[in-house]
């Protein structure tokens, strides 16, 4: 007995460590078509100092035969499957951020696109890390595959998706929620995505579709902007769900006020 209280009592200590080192569970992924499905996985960065994230995507082929995935790169990149499927992903996250929009220049390939086979039941593994409010290092056509900023601290509900290219046709794929939080906060972000409900006759007052609720707060200047027009909304009332403020229009100064429905950003502030 003297020999074995020491090690029962030893066993029960370190029987939650033990427990505690066991990986967690991977999320169920997202809806499947096409015989795959796909899977996010987001961490924050371990680094001491560095803010980021630890970023894995999975594709698992459900059916009961093999797929062939093909990338679709649209120049001459260098690049594996693996890589496009880092590259072709794109980002989703509630709260919205404003897409990013611009000229892109569009390549022209001419050497055969990379291929993976994929056997049934497996499952392929893509991951990467980033440095900063982000989750991806690069994209393929930014216009497409989107890759937000998130800009306030908080907890973000995310998801990713990619068209998998197959000898099939294209398959889109969505995966998973991840929720990431964003310096360290499980708070609700404030919001920064909006649009013009309403626009006076007169062109000078506007309201917004974000309120107290979304934590906006009087005085907060939206921006709205195209090719051909830009103007902003200073918040002087907030309710709710809604928030009404003074219209200004910036260039031209001879252009018509903005139309119900426009997308508006938070400007952020100096």
């Amino acid at each position: 007995m003297q020999i074995r209280l020491p090690i029962l009592a030893l066993l029960i200590l370190f029987t939650p460590h033990l427990r505690a080192a066991e990986p967690a569970t991977l999320p169920e992924p997202g809806p499947e078509d096409g015989g795959l499905r796909m899977r996010l996985v987001v961490a924050p960065r371990t680094d001491v100092g560095k803010e980021g994230y630890d970023v894995r995507v999975d594709l698992l082929n459900t059916s009961e035969r093999a797929i062939t995935l093909r990338a679709g790169w649209e120049g001459e990149e260098a690049g594996d499957l693996e890589d496009y499927v880092d590259a072709a992903t794109s980002i989703e996250c509630v709260p919205a951020v404003r897409r990013w929009v611009g000229g892109v220049m569009q390549g022209r390939r001419t050497s055969p696109q990379p291929e993976y086979v994929l056997q049934p039941g497996k499952v392929l593994s893509v991951r990467w890390q980033t440095q900063g409010r982000h989750l991806k290092n690069r994209v393929t056509n930014p216009n497409d595959v989107q890759n937000p900023e998130f800009p306030f601290p908080g907890l973000y509900s995310v998801h990713a998706t990619v068209n998998v290219i197959t000898h099939g046709g294209i398959v889109p794929l969505r995966s998973n929620e991840q929720l990431v939080s964003v310096g360290g906060s499980r708070a609700m972000p404030k919001s920064t995505l909006g649009q013009l409900l309403h626009v006076d006759a007169d062109g000078k007052t506007a309201t917004m579709s974000l309120g107290s609720l979304q934590k906006v707060e009087p005085g907060d200047q939206f921006q709205y902007f195209s090719k051909r027009e830009q103007g902003r909304l200073t918040i002087t009332t907030v309710k709710p769900s809604i928030s009404v403020g003074n219209l200004e229009v910036v260039f031209p100064t001879d252009s018509t006020p903005p139309l119900r429905g426009t997308e508006v950003t938070l400007i952020p502030k100096k």
